[in-house]
């Protein structure tokens, strides 16, 4: 197995993995091609044509020109990926991996594949009911969804179901290859950038050009390189204060994303712009859990969605005052708002230092009839 990273120089490796993308239209979604390229991987695409004996020979020839050692994968769409999933029931020399999208048929469902090629298929929601999928191959359904869901330049595009398959499929033509890419390096690199040297152009080097970069509480960042550079520069930078800390509780690295959830500390000495947009510093000191979810494409950041509880930011600095209960509910016997502060954040660094469910009023009362426990109902403040 050999560890890889896209943009590496392929020469050490004899050539780079060869991907064949085949669809109906001669014209094909560039934006797919290019992302594969990204990847580092050698695409070649070619069309249904009028499909018949001429693509199956096409198809089952894919593997002439390869040494010995050597493999290739195909993903395919619509009409092609049905005759490619037949043409597989045998074996096709050099493939490692093989990804279909919404064939209209499968034949011969039930007969077993060659079991050394990695495969998948991706369905839409509308071909449920209508296809008889293969018992011992991945097939992923979408849900609300169409034929050509994935290809972005269709009015059938589903941004979510494609991101997803994206995932899936990428992970697959990986495993097949055996290729290993450190997200992780990747990762720090960035976030090296943003915390430690403080800097907006080392941040969108570490940035496709493409970028999007979401904080979900507040909807401020920004997309593309121009946009977020200025938001680094003006808003994010300028509002991260001195006493401004970041200690990782976990991380998780999957095919294409790395999560990090982060235990964050500051006391509010200026005006935070990304976090609390306008509210003038209160020097109060806050504590809070953020979670960063970070998608890679291409050995740079595509997409990061930075989440946090923006409830518990306000009531930390007043804010929101959980006992502010409106009169209408009151009179139906709330006493508190369901939120909390700083005690929230302290559970998940130990989650023996705070009680479980203060927020249930009734728990002290059915733990007497159901047994002990060590929960205690959080006080009207």
């Amino acid at each position: 197995m050999r560890a890889i990273r896209p943009g590496v120089n392929w020469v050490e490796y004899s050539l780079p993995p060869r991907l064949h993308i085949t669809a109906e239209t001669d014209d094909f979604d560039e934006d797919i091609l290019q992302e594969w390229r990204d990847e580092g991987f050698d695409v070649t695409y070619f069309p249904f044509g009028d499909g018949g004996k001429p693509y199956r020979q096409k198809i089952q020839s894919l593997h002439s020109d390869l040494e010995l050692g050597e493999s290739y994968a195909i993903i395919a769409y619509g009409d092609p990926a049905a005759v490619v999933l037949d043409v597989a029931h045998k074996p096709m020399p050099h493939l490692c991996a093989l990804v279909a999208y919404y064939p209209p048929t499968i034949t011969q469902p039930k007969t077993k594949f060659p079991p050394h090629v990695e495969y998948q298929i991706h369905l839409p929601a509308s071909q449920e009911g209508r296809l008889e999928v293969p018992p011992d191959l991945p097939v992923f359904w979408y849900p609300d969804t169409r034929e050509g869901f994935a290809e972005s330049d269709l009015d059938e595009w589903d941004g979510v179901a494609s991101g997803l398959a994206w995932t899936r499929t990428l992970g697959a033509i990986r495993t097949g290859f055996k290729i290993q890419i450190d997200l992780e390096d990747i990762w720090e690199k960035h976030q090296a950038a943003k915390y430690q040297q403080k800097s907006p152009t080392g941040i969108i080097q570490t940035m496709s050009p493409e970028a999007y970069v979401n904080h979900v509480p507040t909807m401020i960042g920004g997309k593309g390189s121009k946009e977020l550079f200025h938001f680094y520069k003006n808003f994010f930078m300028p509002g991260v204060p001195p006493s401004f800390k970041v200690r990782l509780i976990s991380r998780t690295s999957g095919i294409d994303r790395v999560v990090d959830e982060m235990f964050i500390s500051f006391k509010h000495t200026q005006e935070i712009p990304w976090m609390l947009p306008d509210v003038p510093p209160t020097n109060k000191d806050i504590e809070i859990v953020l979670v960063s979810i970070a998608c890679v494409r291409g050995g740079t950041v595509y997409q990061e969605s930075v989440y946090w509880d923006q409830a518990t930011v306000l009531v930390q600095i007043g804010l929101l005052d959980p006992n502010f209960v409106p009169k209408t509910m009151k009179a139906k016997g709330l006493k508190r708002l369901p939120i909390t502060g700083a005690e929230s954040t302290r559970k998940v660094l130990d989650e023996d230092q705070e009680p479980s469910n203060g927020l249930l009023s009734r728990w002290q009362s059915s733990t007497k009839r159901n047994g002990p426990t060590s929960g205690k109902t959080l006080p009207v403040r």
